[in-house]
């Protein structure tokens, strides 16, 4: 199968063309040097020439805090919600399938047991706004889509221009640099591997699932931040450098799910959280500062 992958140079974006590649798929990866998605006119003629069996939005909106301010907020909900819309549809006017990514942040984190993949929307954020009427204006095109939730995701630092380190990567920089770091206690979530996203995302297309929204996440319980980087750092054998803080501590125009865990309910569970961060970082040894190396 033909694929069209955009957003192709993103974090998510170069392993979803490494995994389709490995799958056998005839993969054409484009960044936005290669395709604006927001030429409406130049993605239809790229689109309408491909004779593609696949289109895989990567491309997306990701600064929160941005999001809130009115100037930067019309590009957020073009790149969120308008435009997976409009790739909806010509996925559709080619028979193509479709597939979008999605966030933890369509929802106001009030679930403490945290949410299925039909669980009521509620944004608290401009971004989750967006990223919800992104989800619903792929779900009222129709035809052959895929909805893909995911959070806080990790993995290998992407070449686009506006790609930023994970936390993983960011927490691991800032270690090797500080003798001690504040983290916040807050914000549960379910952080996940790109590369686990990715090879799912292969497996949900040619699994023959039926369309809908579908939560791709390593398996294990949701964690705060703090947590997070406490199973980070003990895979690595360092003892974390770091106190916990309430998010207060931390200012932020854009509210956050303060329980954002996310529920796998409908897809074959991918590998836990664990043994996707130990993968992490066998296979991206460059992300691991050699201060740390030393101690593994």
């Amino acid at each position: 199968m033909k694929v069209l992958i955009l957003g192709a140079h993103g974090n998510l974006g170069q392993d979803l063309v490494r995994a389709f590649g490995l799958a056998g798929h005839e993969v054409v990866g484009l960044n936005h040097e290669g395709l604006d998605v927001t030429d409406q006119e130049a993605v239809r003629s790229h689109v309408l020439a491909g004779e593609y069996g696949a289109i895989v939005n990567a491309v997306a909106w990701n600064d929160v805090d941005g999001a809130e301010d009115p100037i930067k907020r019309e590009l957020a909900w073009k790149l969120n919600a308008t435009t997976p819309g409009f790739l909806a549809g010509l996925a559709r006017e080619v028979d193509a399938t479709f597939v979008h990514y999605s966030s933890d942040f369509v929802f106001d984190g009030t679930k403490l047991e945290g949410y299925a993949e039909d669980d009521t929307p509620a944004p608290i954020s401009v971004y989750g706004e967006s990223k919800l009427a992104g989800e619903r204006a792929v779900q009222e095109v129709g035809g052959k889509w895929y909805v893909c939730r995911s959070s806080k995701l990790f993995g290998r630092p992407g070449t686009s221009p506006s790609s930023k380190p994970s936390f993983v990567s960011l927490m691991l920089k800032l270690a090797a640099e500080r003798s001690k770091l504040t983290v916040v206690d807050e914000e549960v979530g379910s952080p996940t591997y790109t590369t686990d996203l990715a090879e799912a995302t292969v497996r949900l297309l040619s699994g023959g699932y039926a369309p809908g929204i579908y939560h791709l996440i390593n398996e294990g319980a949701g964690v705060t931040w703090y947590g997070f980087i406490q199973e980070f750092f003990g895979l690595l054998g360092v003892e974390t450098p770091c106190d916990p803080v309430p998010a207060s501590a931390f200012p932020r125009p854009a509210q956050r799910p303060k329980f954002g865990q996310l529920n796998n309910t409908k897809f074959p569970l991918l590998r836990d959280r664990q043994t996707a961060l130990q993968a992490f970082f066998t296979e991206c040894p460059e992300a691991v500062p050699e201060r740390f190396r030393q101690a593994e």
